[in-house]
């Protein structure tokens, strides 16, 4: 295993320092187009191919790791350039710095996974939590073709190759056996969206003496901030849960059991509900199940209601054929902050795990 993470953490991808761009476009458009440039270029010290005291939060579960198999924190950091994003590169700091504290004390979630992860201060938040194995998702996408492109708008990126990479990083104290990566199809898109390749990261996980796990990470298309057409950013949110449920089916082993985490930017909107449903049908969500019932409403915070009402950051799970997976306490180590304030404009919430036999396997 050594091996394997020396091969992920010391190859470099080379720098991407953005397309030219071949029209005349308005300075406004310019402008935003050449910021994402700079954070491709930031971006391109990445992760290599293959493979503070915390806010306020459910409750503290200091043995919650030893209580379980594995954990997994889902977290989009707002690893954005200026000027689209201000103060980041000390909040991404921040970001790194607590995950050291809690694996110092023994608290940090084995498996974490980020999403918006483009400039260098948001991909070097592994080594500075101290994480040996570090995998990047997708790191282009390509232009897209005549029909693809049909309908699209140049000045949103949407006909244009990917910009930046897809931001998806999965972090692992466990070793990281196997990893798949892929961009949504061209066109499959919507906004300035299309300006990252967004897509899945499918990594196999295992767990020392229980076997192995599958953990998939996404961050699927935004609406309003898109800038695009209502029509436009619900075909491709469709398309894109469709292509993540065909990838999974064709990929995942359905033998192990499966945790998809992610931004899913579905919010309660009855469209996006119905789309990501039928996608993925019969998953249960992490949150949901932890702070169900009696005991689990008196235990859930503030920042876990603004998780689950946002409903964009989740943790879908699916059983394997012989091993049930089962959440049985969270935590939220990047919630609202004393002063009031987010590290991100998310939080970074942490969902621990217990793996048992199935009963009506054969």
């Amino acid at each position: 295993m050594t091996g394997l993470s020396n091969d992920m953490t010391r190859r470099s991808v080379r720098e991407r320092t953005g397309g030219a761009i071949v029209r005349a476009i308005s300075q406004q458009a310019l402008r935003f187009r050449y910021t994402l440039s700079i954070g491709a270029a930031l971006g391109g010290a990445s992760l290599a191919q293959p493979v503070v005291a915390p806010g306020s939060g459910l409750a503290d579960h200091p043995s919650a790791n030893a209580a379980s198999d594995f954990s997994v924190m889902t977290y989009n950091v707002k690893g954005l350039p200026w000027p689209v994003a201000s103060g980041r590169p000390e909040a991404l700091r921040q970001i790194g710095q607590r995950l050291a504290q809690l694996r110092a004390a023994g608290h940090q979630p084995m498996v974490v996974v980020l999403q918006e992860a483009f400039t260098a201060e948001a991909k070097s938040i592994g080594a500075r939590a101290g994480y040996p194995y570090q995998v990047q998702g997708p790191y282009h996408r390509a232009e897209a073709g005549e029909s693809e492109a049909a309908g699209g708008r140049w000045y949103l990126g949407e006909t244009q190759p990917a910009e930046l990479d897809s931001g998806l990083v999965v972090l692992s104290d466990l070793p990281i056996t196997e990893v798949r990566r892929v961009p949504f199809p061209t066109g499959a898109c919507a906004g300035y969206d299309c300006l990252a390749a967004k897509g899945v990261l499918l990594v196999t996980i295992e767990i020392p003496g229980r076997g192995t796990i599958a953990i998939a990470a996404t961050h699927l298309n935004s609406r309003a901030s898109s800038g695009a057409p209502y029509e436009r950013t619900h075909a491709a949110y469709r398309r894109q849960t469709e292509f993540l449920a065909r990838f999974l089916a064709q990929h995942r082993s359905a033998s192990e059991p499966l945790v998809i985490a992610g931004d899913f930017n579905r919010g309660d909107r009855p469209a996006r509900i119905a789309a990501l449903t039928a996608a993925l049908p019969g998953s249960r969500e992490g949150l949901t199940e932890v702070t169900s019932g009696d005991e689990g409403r008196a235990r859930a915070s503030a920042d876990a209601r603004w998780i689950r009402q946002r409903a964009r950051d989740m943790q879908l799970i699916y059983d394997g054929a012989r091993t049930r997976i089962r959440p049985v306490a969270a935590e939220i180590p990047f919630g609202t902050e004393r002063d009031g304030t987010m590290l991100s404009d998310h939080m970074g919430f942490t969902i621990h795990y217990r793996l048992t036999e199935r009963p009506d396997a054969i």
